[in-house]
C-alpha cells in the first residue's frame, strides 16, 4: 500500500505555496531554504521532497535532483505535483519516454484538466511520434481554450501529421470561421491560409485549394508562395495555359531559381527520360531569349540538349565560364558525365579551347581573351581526366597550371584530389598542405588539409591544423569540433584510428557522431512550440518529415557501416586489443645531447609540471562549477558552465563495455538503419553480418533477399549465399513457419537444392569478372574453407584491370584492389609482394602497393617537385612569353 499523504499544517502549507512561487520566479536559492524549513518538521512530505529535487535539477545538480524527485514520488504516489516535478527533470535530461509517463500519470491524478500538463504532454507525444494520444490532448486543449488560435493550429497539425487530412481541413475551416477580425496582410494568418491550401493540394483537391487562395488573396503576405501554389493547382486541374503563365512570371522575377524552371518543364512534359529534344530545345531557346543573363536557363538546357545542339550550347556556356575564371565549372557540369556522349563532347570542347588559348599560339587580334582562360582550361581538364581515371594526363595538366601560377590555392587542391584518386595519399596530403599554406587564414583550406592528413592516419598533425580555428580555451580541438557537430571530422578520425588499430578511439568518435544525430533529433522539441507560435506551418511539417528520415543521412550510414565492422571484429576475435602500441625511435628534441641522468631528471620535472597543470585545471573546473551553481541558485542565467572533464579520454571504458556484448551494440545501429535507410545496400550487408553471427537465420535470409532486390547483381551476393548455405541448419527440423519462410525466400535467389559449392563454381565460370566480383568470389572461397583457392583468386584480381577498362571504373577498381590486398595480407602475408607488383603496374601512384623504400622515395620526389614549382623559371617566360598571372 502506498503511504498516505500527510496534510501540512497551515504554516507549512503557506511555506509550500511560497516554495512553488520561488521556483516559478527562479529564486532557487531561497526555494531550497524554504524546502529545508518544511522538511525539518516533515522529512517525508513527498511534494516538498520532489520540489527540492526540481530545484536542485535547475541548479546544475541534475542527478541529485532526479533521485530526490523519485524519492518524493515514493513518499506520495497520489500527488500530481510529484509526478510533474519528476517529468520536468526527465524532460530536461532528454529522457522523453520517462517524462511522458510522468506527465500521463500526473494528468490521470489531476483529472485531465491541467492546461500546462496537456500542452507539455502534446509536445512530448509529437517528439515521440505518438500521434493518436497527441490528437486527443490537442482536442482537449481546444475545448478548454477555444479562443486561443494556437490550440486550433495545434489540433490541425496533429491531424495532418497523423494522416487525417480531412479532419485537419475541418479544423482549419473552423479556425478561419472563428478568426474573422484579423486585418489584411497579417503574416501569421496568411501562413495558416497557405498551410490550409497545401493540405488540400496534398489531397489532390486542386480546385478547392485554388478557390481558397483566390478568396484569401488579400490576406496572404507570401506572394511567391501563393503564386507557386496557384501554378501547381492549375497544373493539377489540367489548366496548362494558366499554370504556364504563372511559372513564367516567377521565372521573370528570379531567372536563377531552378525550382521555377523545373515547375515549367514538368508542366510542359519535358523530363530527362521522355523529353522530345526538339520541344526542349525550342523551350530553352525562348527562355534564353527572354532572360539572356540567366545562367540557370543556359545550364538546364545542357541536360536536355544532345548532339550538335549540345555541342553548340555547351561551347558557349563553357567558354564564358572559363573566360570569367569560374572555379566551380567542373563541379557544375560533372552531373552531365553520366551521359558518355556529353562527357566526350565536353572533353573535346575544353581541349579545343585550351589549344586555342595556348601561350604558344598567336593571340587574338582583338585581345578579348585574357591569359587566365588557358589556366582555367588546364584546371578544368585536370579535374576531368582525374574523374575519368586518366591520372597521368590529369597530373600533366595540373602541373602545367601550377608551373604558371603556383600561388593559386585551387590548383594545389585539384592536384591533391588527382593524387588521392590515384591512390597517392601521402602526395595528396602534401599537395593540400601546399594549398593551405598559400592562405593560412582560410578555414576551408585548413579543414581540407586536416582531412587529407587523416587519410594518411596522421591524427596528431590533423588535430593541430584544425586547432588553428577552434576555441583557444577549449580542452582540445577535437572537443570543440564535437561541440560544433563537425560530422566530417568525427567520421574521418574514426576511420583513421581504425586503420591504425586503435579501436577504442574509433568507437569513441563513432559514438560522438551518433550522439550528434541524437542531438539533432532532441533539438526538435524546441521547434514544436516555436513554429506553432510563429505559424511557419509548412516549413514545420517539412522539418518533422525530414527528421523522420534523419538517420538515412550518408554520414550516419557511413559511420554505422564502420561501427558494425568493428563490432563483428570484436565478436570474431574477442582478444583484439583496444589499441596497438606504436613505438618510435625518434627522440624528443628537448632531450637531445643530455646524459641519461639528466634525461631522467628532465622527464621527472616534466611529469611534475604536467601534474601541477592537471591539478590547477581540475581546481579551476571545480571553482567554475561552484560559481555556476551559485548563479543558478540565485536565478541568474548561466550561458555556459564550461567544458566538463572527459571521464574516458582514451575510450578504454567504452571499449570494455562494448567488448562484453558487441552484437547487442551492433543491433542498436541496425535498428536505426533498417528504420531509416532501408534503401541502402550497407544496411542489409551489415544486418546479414550481425544476423549470421547471432544464428538468426530468418533475419539473415531477410537481409539477403532485401539486398538482392536492391541490386540483383551485387558482387557480394555469391559470398553471402555461400556463407548462409554452409551454416544454415536443416530446415526440415525447424519450426514449420520459420523453415518454410526461409526456404521460400531463398528460392527467389538460388534453388534450395543447389549446394553452396555449386553456387561458387557457377560464379567462377560466369563470363563477367570485374574486380568487385573477383573479390566476392575470393570471400566465397574462404567461406568454403578453400584458402589456397582464395589466394589464387585474389592474386588474379589485378589482371582483371586492363588498359581497356573504362576510365571511371578505375577509381572504383583501386578501392576494391586495396581491400583485396588487405584481405590477402591476413590469409597469406607472403603473397602480398606478388600482388603489389601486379597492382603497382596498373596503379603506379598508389601508396597501398608500395614498399617502405618506395614510399620514402616517393616523399623525396614530392619535396623536390614542390621546390621546383616554387623556384624554377617558367619555360614560357624563358622563351619570351609573358606569365599567365
Amino acid at each position: 500500500m502506498p503511504p498516505k499523504r500527510a496534510a501540512l499544517p497551515t504554516k507549512e502549507r503557506a511555506l509550500f505555496q511560497r516554495l512553488i512561487q520561488e521556483y516559478e520566479t527562479k529564486k532557487y536559492k531561497l526555494g531550497l531554504k524554504t524546502a529545508d524549513t518544511i522538511l525539518k518538521k516533515f522529512p517525508e512530505h513527498g511534494e516538498t521532497v520532489a520540489m527540492k529535487g526540481l530545484l536542485l535539477g535547475s541548479t546544475n545538480r541534475r542527478e541529485e535532483g532526479i533521485e530526490l524527485a523519485k524519492k518524493g514520488v515514493r513518499f506520495d504516489l497520489t500527488s500530481f505535483i510529484c509526478w510533474h516535478a519528476l517529468g520536468i527533470l526527465h524532460r530536461q535530461d532528454k529522457n522523453f519516454e520517462e517524462a511522458l509517463k510522468c506527465y500521463t500519470q500526473a494528468l490521470r491524478i489531476e483529472g485531465g484538466g491541467n492546461i500546462n500538463l496537456l500542452r507539455e504532454s502534446a509536445f512530448l507525444q509529437l517528439q515521440l511520434r505518438n500521434y493518436p494520444p497527441m490528437v486527443e490532448n490537442r482536442l482537449t486543449l481546444l475545448r478548454m481554450q477555444p479562443h486561443l488560435r494556437i490550440n486550433w493550429i495545434g489540433l490541425a497539425v496533429a491531424h495532418h501529421l497523423a494522416g487525417s487530412l480531412d479532419a485537419a481541413v475541418r479544423v482549419l475551416e473552423g479556425y478561419e470561421n472563428v478568426m474573422r477580425d484579423i486585418p489584411d496582410r497579417n503574416y501569421e494568418h496568411g501562413e495558416v491560409l497557405l498551410y490550409h491550401a497545401s493540405i488540400l493540394e496534398e489531397q489532390a483537391k486542386f480546385q478547392e485549394s485554388l478557390d481558397l487562395i483566390e478568396a484569401s488573396s488579400p490576406r496572404i503576405v507570401d506572394l511567391k508562395g501563393k503564386m507557386e501554389a496557384k501554378a501547381r493547382c492549375h497544373a493539377g486541374l489540367g489548366e496548362k495555359d494558366a499554370a504556364e503563365s504563372i511559372w513564367r512570371q516567377l521565372i521573370a522575377s528570379n531567372p536563377e531559381n531552378k525550382r521555377y524552371f523545373a515547375g515549367l518543364l514538368s508542366l510542359l512534359g519535358i523530363t530527362t527520360e521522355t523529353a522530345d529534344q526538339a520541344q526542349a530545345v525550342e523551350v530553352f531557346r525562348g527562355l534564353q531569349a527572354d532572360h539572356p543573363k540567366s545562367t540557370a536557363a543556359k545550364r538546364l538546357a545542357l541536360i536536355y540538349a544532345s548532339g550538335d545542339e549540345f555541342a553548340t550550347q555547351a561551347t558557349a556556356y563553357v567558354k564564358s565560364a572559363l573566360v570569367k575564371g569560374v572555379p566551380s565549372l567542373f563541379s557544375d557540369l560533372k552531373s552531365l558525365y553520366q551521359d558518355s556522349a556529353k562527357q566526350a563532347a565536353l572533353e573535346q570542347i575544353v581541349e579545343t579551347l585550351r589549344l586555342e588559348w595556348a601561350p604558344a599560339s598567336s593571340a587574338p587580334a582583338d585581345g578579348t581573351e585574357p591569359p587566365t582562360s588557358y589556366l582555367w582550361a588546364l584546371y578544368y581538364l585536370a579535374q576531368h581526366y582525374s574523374l575519368t581515371g586518366d591520372s597521368a594526363r590529369a597530373l600533366h595538366y595540373i602541373d602545367s597550371a601550377i608551373a604558371h601560377s603556383s600561388t593559386l590555392p585551387e590548383l594545389h587542391m585539384v592536384r591533391a584530389r588527382v593524387l588521392k584518386r590515384a591512390g597517392d595519399l601521402l602526395g595528396a596530403s602534401a599537395a593540400m598542405t601546399d594549398a593551405r599554406l598559400l592562405d593560412g587564414q582560410d578555414r576551408f583550406l585548413n579543414s581540407k588539409a586536416a582531412k587529407y592528413l587523416l587519410r594518411t592516419n596522421d591524427t596528431v598533425e590533423a588535430e593541430r591544423i584544425v586547432g588553428l580555428f577552434t576555441k583557444p580555451d577549449a580542452p582540445s580541438p577535437t572537443y570543440d569540433l564535437n561541440e560544433m557537430q563537425a560530422l566530417w571530422y568525427l567520421a574521418e578520425e574514426a576511420e583513421a584510428f581504425l586503420r591504425t588499430g586503435n579501436l577504442a578511439m574509433a568507437l569513441k568518435r563513432l559514438g560522438q557522431l551518433e550522439r550528434t544525430f541524437q542531438e539533432f533529433w532532441d533539438d526538435q522539441l524546441d521547434f514544436h512550440s516555436y513554429c506553432m507560435r510563429k505559424m511557419t506551418l509548412r516549413s514545420y511539417v517539412n522539418l518533422v518529415r525530414f527528421e523522420d528520415g534523419l538517420r538515412s543521412h550518408p554520414a550516419f550510414v557511413r559511420a554505422a557501416s564502420v561501427a558494425l565492422g568493428i563490432y563483428t571484429t570484436l565478436y570474431d576475435k574477442p582478444d583484439t586489443p583496444a589499441f596497438v602500441e606504436t613505438k618510435t625511435d625518434e627522440e624528443d628534441p628537448a632531450l637531445a645531447g643530455l646524459s641519461e641522468a639528466e634525461k631522467k631528471k628532465a622527464i621527472k620535472k616534466a611529469r611534475q609540471a604536467e601534474a601541477k597543470r592537471a591539478a590547477k585545471a581540475e581546481q579551476e573546473a571545480a571553482d567554475k562549477k561552484k560559481k555556476a551553481e551559485e548563479a543558478a541558485a540565485n536565478g541568474e542565467v548561466v550561458d555556459d558552465d564550461g567544458p566538463k572533464p572527459d571521464p574516458d579520454p582514451k575510450g578504454l571504458d567504452l571499449f570494455k563495455s562494448v567488448h562484453e556484448a558487441p552484437l547487442e551494440q551492433a543491433a542498436k545501429w541496425l535498428r536505426f538503419l533498417q528504420a531509416n535507410a532501408a534503401s541502402s545496400e550497407e544496411t542489409w550487408m551489415g544486418a546479414f553480418e550481425v544476423a549470421i553471427r547471432q544464428k538468426n537465420w530468418l533475419l539473415a535470409t531477410r537481409a539477403l533477399v532485401a539486398l538482392h532486390k536492391l541490386h540483383p547483381a551485387h558482387p557480394e551476393l555469391v559470398h553471402m549465399v555461400v556463407r548462409l548455405k554452409t551454416r544454415l541448419p536443416d530446415l526440415s527440423a525447424a519450426p514449420k513457419p520459420i523453415g518454410s519462410v526461409i526456404a521460400s525466400a531463398l528460392e527467389t535467389i538460388v534453388p534450395a537444392d543447389k549446394p553452396a559449392s555449386v553456387v561458387f563454381t557457377e560464379a567462377l565460370q560466369s563470363g563477367s569478372a570485374t574486380p568487385e566480383e573477383v573479390l566476392g568470389n575470393a570471400r566465397a572461397a574462404l567461406a568454403l574453407d578453400r584458402t589456397d583457392e582464395a589466394v589464387q583468386i585474389l592474386l588474379s584480381l589485378p589482371k582483371t584491370i586492363s588498359p581497356a577498362t573504362q576510365p571511371r571504373a578505375l577509381n572504383r577498381a583501386l578501392k576494391t584492389t586495396t581491400v583485396a590486398r588487405d584481405l590477402l595480407a591476413t590469409i597469406a602475408p607472403n603473397s602480398t609482394a606478388e600482388f603489389d607488383a601486379a597492382a603497382g603496374k596498373t596503379f603506379p601512384l598508389a601508396n597501398a602497393f608500395m614498399s617502405t623504400s618506395q614510399l620514402e622515395e616517393r616523399q623525396k620526389t614530392t619535396k623536390v617537385a614542390q621546390q621546383a614549382w616554387s623556384s624554377a623559371p617558367v619555360e614560357e617566360e624563358a622563351n619570351g612569353h609573358q606569365p599567365l598571372l
